[in-house]
């Protein structure tokens, strides 16, 4: 059976995610060096910390990378299996580049470090957000985002049944306002602190762009299904200009999880906290197998669903 990887992106955070992991010795000690390589104790925000710090864009997603990626050096021990693709939701595109060994764990951990950062700094806190539409109606709803000019831009592509829309806060309020009863079944505000996959983030990626380009990249050992066009790559310095783009950019999540089907990809296997991707590759392959890990014993259940 052909399977693939998924690593979840922001939103997924939660305090005390990874609890099991960090109580197992190996693990601890990654833990204490993920807080040694960014001089930032985000260990114990990850445990015990406040929800509203943790959901800090430069706090959660190398809170959510280091809990996915240890996940995946577990997951590759145990199950002694490599998977035919894999790909991330957004920052979880840097778990898969870390995993497939186009980075280190230490690169991977900095530089989602310094993604957050970026992105909160191009825009201040609160002007800018994102909501996920529901069943929406899409011509209504790239017709409105289009009306709002540069102050709106579809953001995720998630599923047949959910699209993701990010720019200015109060933007976003008279589209929700303006839609309602007619151009979607349900508004969900995203639990992030920014206008993410917008043109909000253009200063954010010039920036990114120049810590990517500090990384001395290897080849990936399994290849790896991008936001920006939904394609699997393997090689190349095209993967950074790739990593500029998505983030503001829109993520094309199910072109990427039909593409992946169209390579045999019978079981997607999702790495990391909570069970937002496997929800989404239920809606757009109905017919594909999903499993998700964010615990060790979750690992366990995969090993044996995998002899």
């Amino acid at each position: 059976m052909k399977f693939a990887i998924l690593f979840p992106g922001q939103g997924s955070q939660y305090v005390g995610m990874g609890r099991d992991l960090y109580e197992q010795d190996p693990f601890r000690r990654r833990f204490l060096e993920a807080d040694t390589i960014l001089s930032f104790p985000l260990t114990e925000l990850m445990l015990s910390g406040k929800e509203e710090e943790l959901r800090r864009t430069a706090n959660a997603q190398p809170a959510i990378f280091l809990v996915s990626y240890l996940l995946w050096e577990h997951f590759s021990r145990e199950v002694g299996r490599r998977p035919t693709l894999m790909a991330g939701h957004s920052l979880g595109e840097y778990t898969a580049l870390a995993a497939c060994g186009f980075f280190s764990f230490e690169d991977g951990m900095r530089i989602v470090r310094k993604r957050g950062a970026f992105m909160e700094e191009a825009c201040p806190s609160g002007k800018g957000g994102m909501v996920a539409l529901i069943d929406p109606v899409m011509e209504l709803v790239e017709m409105e985002v289009q009306r709002k000019g540069a102050l709106l831009a579809i953001a995720n592509r998630n599923a047949p049944d959910q699209v993701v829309v990010s720019g200015e806060m109060e933007a976003l309020k008279e589209l929700i306002s303006g839609l309602r009863g007619r151009g979607y079944r349900r508004a969900i505000f995203l639990n992030v602190s920014g206008p993410f996959h917008s043109p909000y983030m253009k200063p954010a990626a010039e920036r990114l762009e120049e810590e990517l380009r500090k990384i001395e990249p290897k080849r990936m050992e399994i290849p790896v299904v991008f936001n920006v066009d939904a394609e699997p790559f393997r090689d190349g310095e095209e993967v950074f200009e790739k990593l500029k783009r998505q983030l503001y950019s829109p993520v094309q999540w199910e072109r990427s999880m039909r593409r992946m089907a169209e390579e045999g990809i019978e079981l997607f296997i999702e790495l990391g906290p909570k069970n937002v991707l496997s929800n989404l590759a239920r809606k757009v392959l109905p017919h594909v197998e999903t499993m998700n890990a964010e615990r060790l014993v979750d690992v366990e259940r995969i090993k044996e669903a995998l002899k």
